[in-house]
């Protein structure tokens, strides 16, 4: 029986943790590799580098997404769900193919989101959605135990970064509520309590 080598790639420390995982449960006819260039099977935990296609050819390539599909493409679908108003936001594992997000969905796990929370919060509970994910799912998509579901592209739904960094910039939002005796722009602490930004300066003084 020919063995076949897997590759788990990650730029974060949930990397690591699966990684582990998959060290003590590796089912037989399976080996780990460092090199992912010589692996048979790709497995993309948070890592943040596009595939080429030649790379695709021949393998089979999943990825463990922070963001439900296929509404949240691309970077940031924590900071987006928020930002839209959404009251979930979840973990996607799907396999991957050429474009960005789009391959085949194995399976989609969701978590509320609550009034408070920051995106830094529903990325600690993504990160743990994803190991649970992971450890549900690692032996199965080896062995190709899995059913996966299409869902047709939809339009405006890939985020990216240089998306992220615009939405930053808050200063016409500032401009539109800057007024004499006029309520300006404010947000709410976790405790509730009203914070106004400070009202623009002279650009001169800066």
């Amino acid at each position: 029986m020919s063995v076949k080598k897997v590759h788990i790639a990650s730029s974060r420390p949930i990397g690591k943790k699966c990684f582990e995982y998959a060290e003590r449960n590796l089912p037989e006819g399976f080996v780990l590799c460092r090199d992912w260039g010589d692996c048979d099977i790709f497995i993309s935990v948070m890592y943040d580098t596009l595939l080429k296609e030649s790379f695709l050819k021949g393998r089979k390539c999943f990825n463990f997404h922070p963001g439900i599909l296929p509404h949240y493409r691309g970077s940031g679908a924590f900071t987006w769900s928020i930002i839209n108003g959404e009251k979930s936001t979840g973990i996607t594992l799907h396999e991957i193919d050429k474009d960005i997000d789009t391959g085949p969905i194995i399976t989609v796990r969701e978590f509320d989101i609550d009034d408070h929370a920051t995106a830094y919060d529903l990325f600690e509970t993504g990160m743990d959605c994803i190991y649970d994910l992971f450890v549900e799912n690692f032996e199965n998509i080896l062995k190709g135990n899995y059913h996966t579901q299409k869902f047709p592209k939809i339009e405006n739904c890939l985020y990216t970064r240089k998306m992220l960094d615009s939405a930053k910039d808050i200063t016409d939002l500032v401009r539109a509520f800057t007024f004499p005796d006029k309520e300006g722009v404010y947000y709410y602490t976790r405790d509730g309590r009203k914070v106004y930004l400070e009202p623009f300066k002279d650009y001169e003084d800066e």
